[in-house]
């Protein structure tokens, strides 16, 4: 990132056009710009740690399955958490990373590398988040700066780029799944999209259900006088999609366990664990908010000097634009429903019996990750481009540092 020489203010531009430095692209120059910027953000997360393979490929497995036309996998390795019932073997995990594969596992079967397949979705995400941001009429330094804050200053570098295991793919797609509908409901809205991706991110991580009144709030107006869509035509194209994705979700925890709601996760952790307060009690949120909050990596007297322990640490460590989401724009309606997106995930994970390890940073603040940046945005928005860059610089030496530790770790 080059700082610039003097204040660069927002420009107005045609809904179909996208900002850079020297004015407003056409759309085939956009198309460009994006491919090159995929290009770049998918060998960083290649080159970061994807190339190495990892056992944990569940959804592989699950994608094969679905190609032999059964959700059944009796070849599951035992390490992978997993689901009995009459003596089949179900995945308790969201199913949107393996119906994305299957193209891919048709030709190469359980050969495919689940970690670049990872590493070139999250790029795509990082794109999604540029093209956002081109929408929100940011100034072009303010824009390629943002678009690093995610993609490299923040926790999501270190998922997208450490293997591609089980775990972090689910949160990677979710991050794309949202990206995408943010997109959605920015400039010139795509009610189409955002169904879609908000149904993607579900599928991935069902706990992003909450955040669907983002959805509807932003979508929520009547654009026809400038040449838009009415309300009701956005309703049909944005529930058309998600109703879709939604309802074949609902199809394969009946096929599995009778029962369209169940997905099979309670029935796997309660095989595993003995949870005297249960999946979910407010007696957990204390100790998971002060992670959350205020936790800190562990002091070491040699080099590198902190372990992150597998435990996780505060999201202002792992992601320090983050804590400028306090100086967004509060007059203007989209941070507010964004925060109010942000807090029934956050609620829903800090009662929550488990904490997300073993983990780098706390990686269920992914799954909230896309609305907060909406913030960072908000409160950068053409000022403090000093402070700005210092924040993404801290957060990618955090991702560098987790990337190292995780790796001279075996982990």
């Amino acid at each position: 990132m080059t700082q610039p020489a003097e204040h660069v203010p927002t420009l107005p531009a045609p809904e179909d056009a996208a900002p850079t430095r020297g004015g407003w692209l056409r759309p085939s120059e956009a198309l460009v710009e994006g491919a090159s910027l995929w290009a770049f953000y998918a060998c960083l997360y290649v080159l970061s740690g994807a190339l190495k393979p990892t056992p944990y490929i569940a959804h592989v497995y699950l994608a094969q399955a679905m190609l032999g036309g059964h959700f059944d996998i009796p070849s599951l390795p035992g390490w992978v958490e997993q689901t009995h019932v009459d003596g089949h073997h179900y995945l308790p995990y969201g199913i949107a990373p393996s119906l994305l594969m299957m193209p891919f596992v048709a030709i190469w079967g359980l050969d495919f590398r689940q970690g670049i397949f990872s590493a070139c979705l999250g790029a795509l995400a990082v794109v999604a988040w540029w093209s956002t941001l081109g929408h929100l009429r940011l100034a072009p330094a303010w824009r390629q700066a943002l678009t690093a804050a995610y993609g490299m200053g923040s926790l999501f570098w270190f998922h997208a780029g450490q293997n591609g295991a089980t775990w972090a793919l689910m949160h990677v797609v979710a991050n794309l799944g949202l990206m995408l509908a943010l997109r959605g409901v920015v400039g010139r809205q795509h009610a189409w999209l955002a169904g879609f991706g908000f149904g993607l991110a579900v599928l991935s991580r069902q706990s992003i259900f909450l955040a669907l009144p983002f959805f509807v709030g932003m979508l929520w107006r009547d654009d026809r006088a400038t040449g838009g869509a009415s309300i009701w035509r956005k309703a049909l194209g944005f529930g058309l999609p998600l109703g879709l994705l939604m309802g074949f979700n609902g199809f394969y925890n009946w096929a599995r366990f009778g029962n369209w709601l169940d997905n099979g996760y309670a029935r796997t952790i309660h095989g595993m664990d003995d949870l005297p307060l249960g999946l979910f009690n407010v007696a957990y949120a204390a100790k998971h908010l002060e992670m959350y909050l205020v936790g800190v990596p562990l002091r070491l007297d040699t080099f590198p000097w902190f372990d992150p322990t597998l435990g996780g640490f505060s999201i202002f460590i792992s992601t320090p634009a983050l804590a400028f989401f306090l100086f967004a724009n509060w007059r203007e309606r989209i941070n507010w429903l964004a925060l109010g997106a942000i807090v029934p995930i956050l609620a829903f994970y800090v009662v929550y019996y488990w904490s997300g390890y073993s983990q780098f940073g706390c990686r269920y603040s992914l799954d909230f990750l896309p609305f907060a940046m909406l913030l960072v945005a908000s409160a950068f928005r053409d000022r403090w481009y000093n402070a700005l860059s210092t924040v993404v610089t801290l957060g990618a030496v955090v991702q560098v540092w987790g990337l190292f530790w995780w790796g001279i770790k075996g982990l």
